[in-house]
């Protein structure tokens, strides 16, 4: 994965130096530290190659192919003026978009493969393993990022829906992009929890250690619909802290959250 994504900031970094000369040189040793969010993915697959390796391979090279396509992009120097912002959001929140859709897509994507192969069982994954804990309580925190997703997708629309005279044609439009934008703030916000459930009920039915992990799980929910909300309406904030101080602070829930409901005594 590291390989595959360090292409693409080879690629990027040789571009700019043919565009900027010389100079160009210069983006290697920061561009190195895009390889983080690729890390933390790579982490993920790992754990998730012991339960599923297809899967695990199928995200893997998914989210490889994506952060070397869009780290070649991100490099070009026409996005990286003084503030260097759009570097900086991608090794913050690079892990949970784009890169974070793409190894959930490419997950699914490779254990539909293993079950349509019928492979044999993995040593990872006997058949007599133990039976996975009841997924209902695994379901219900997803509802708090879920219901703060839509809220930010409804709140641009506002203002355009309590506009007077507003015909079908114009409602239809409204409704349509909601929809899309809806389904996008919902991939982004639910991935990083949607790969981390099967791996931490797959714990559980391995250890019969439960609540600890179900608890984790809640508080990384509980940090993923906190960062999303200050991104959606804690714009305000900006005006009180610097803006490096508040993207770090929306990085730091999910981790704080998943920390805090592992260790609830720590």
């Amino acid at each position: 994965m590291l390989g595959i994504a360090g292409l693409g900031i080879a690629a990027g970094t040789v571009r700019a130096v043919l565009l900027e000369g010389a100079g160009g040189w210069s983006w290697l040793l920061s561009a190195v530290w895009l390889l983080l969010p690729v890390a933390v993915i790579a982490a993920f697959c790992l754990g998730l190659s012991r339960r599923s390796p297809v899967a695990a391979l199928g995200g893997g090279v998914a989210t490889a192919l994506v952060a070397a396509l869009y780290t070649f992009e991100l490099l070009h120097p026409k996005y990286n003026g003084d503030a260097n912002i759009g570097l900086g959001l991608y090794l913050t929140f690079g892990w949970l978009f784009p890169l974070g859709p793409a190894a959930l897509l490419g997950s699914l994507v490779g254990a539909g493969v293993e079950r349509l192969r019928g492979g044999p069982p993995t040593p990872a994954a006997p058949a007599d393993a133990p039976p996975l804990p009841p997924l209902r309580p695994w379901l219900w925190p997803l509802l708090v990022p879920g219901v703060v997703s839509l809220a930010v997708s409804l709140r641009p629309l506002f203002p355009l829906w309590r506009q007077e005279q507003l015909g079908a044609q114009e409602a239809f439009g409204l409704l349509l992009s909601f929809g899309m934008t809806a389904l996008g703030v919902l991939a982004v916000s639910l991935s990083p929890a949607l790969m981390a459930l099967p791996l931490l009920r797959s714990r559980a039915a391995r250890d019969g250690v439960l609540r600890p992990r179900l608890a984790a799980f809640r508080g990384l929910c509980l940090g993923l619909a906190v960062t999303l909300g200050l991104f959606g309406f804690g714009q305000g904030l900006l005006r009180a802290v610097p803006l490096g101080i508040f993207l770090l602070l929306c990085a730091a829930f999910p981790f704080l959250g998943y920390a805090v409901g592992r260790h609830p005594k720590g």
